[in-house]
């Protein structure tokens, strides 16, 4: 049935169709969905913003997990479908299907979105997108049916979870959060599930955790509406995190480097832009 679907799809494709899903299979990308995560925690709010931050992250510690250790190879490599003709399809680790990263990342997103605000006008475009980024995997040939149910079961239970963990144990979220993180750390000692993406995903989720704590025990910045000061913490917070980033790109392209750059990068930057924010009362 996995592969009857594919082919289905496969048939249909044309280059309106490209483009369309193209653009969806985008939104769904890990880095857009942290874009966003962090406009909303930095710009709008910062409650609403950790909560999204953590479901995403969490969800994607399991799936990255499952990933590395299952290693079910893509549609397009296993043979049953071609891969359609788009840039976004370049670069994949052919051997990382099952779950779908991008159903795991927008479906923990909207999800979490949709339980924190709780109106129509949310929820029912965020299952739209949900359905689009999902099936957008499927037209593009990059993953099974499966592996995007299997994603999205993930990201959305995560959510739930979440929603749970926040509303009844409210003080111990984020060490809940950080014992997660660090578990992950276990596996980057395991040959088999010691990926590129884990050791990228652990350090995130480590570093995140411990600036969330640093955030919420020592600095608690205050939401603003004022649209000057948004642009100005959305632009301070890209900065210190390029900072880093690129300083630490020039070391030696090797995995315990990459973990040190990743987690470097997302500390300076959950700890610093808070900082500054009551600094300078941004």
């Amino acid at each position: 049935m996995d592969t009857l679907i594919l082919q289905a799809l496969e048939h249909i494709r044309c280059r309106f169709l490209d483009i369309f899903f193209g653009f969806f299979t985008l939104l769904g990308e890990e880095m857009v969905v942290a874009g966003l995560i962090a406009v909303i925690f930095i710009c709008f709010d910062k409650k609403l913003g950790e909560r999204a931050l953590v479901t995403v992250l969490s969800a994607s510690l399991i799936t990255t997990g499952v990933k590395s250790a299952v290693r079910r190879l893509r549609p397009y490599a296993a043979g049953a479908v071609t891969k359609a003709d788009v840039f976004l399809t370049d670069g994949l680790d052919p051997d990382m299907s099952f779950p779908s990263g991008h159903a795991t990342a927008s479906g923990g997103f909207f999800a979490s979105l949709s339980l924190g605000i709780r109106k129509a006008y949310i929820a029912i475009p965020s299952a739209v997108l949900i359905l689009l980024i999902a099936l957008s995997r499927l037209y593009l040939g990059v993953h099974y049916p499966s592996d995007v149910l299997a994603g999205l079961a993930v990201g959305i239970g995560m959510a739930f979870l979440w929603h749970i963990v926040y509303h009844g144990f409210y003080n111990i979220r984020l060490a809940v959060y950080l014992l997660l993180a660090a578990l992950s750390f276990i596996l980057l000692f395991i040959p088999r599930t010691a990926t590129e993406s884990m050791f990228k995903i652990s350090a995130v989720a480590l570093a995140s955790a411990i600036g969330l704590i640093v955030e919420d025990k020592f600095i608690r910045f205050a939401d603003t509406d004022k649209w000057w000061k948004r642009a100005v913490r959305l632009g301070l917070t890209f900065t210190l995190a390029a900072i880093p980033y690129l300083l630490l790109s020039l070391l030696p392209d090797l995995l315990w480097y990459k973990f040190l750059q990743y987690f470097v990068t997302i500390l300076v930057a959950m700890t610093g832009m808070p900082l500054l924010i009551r600094i300078f009362h941004l």
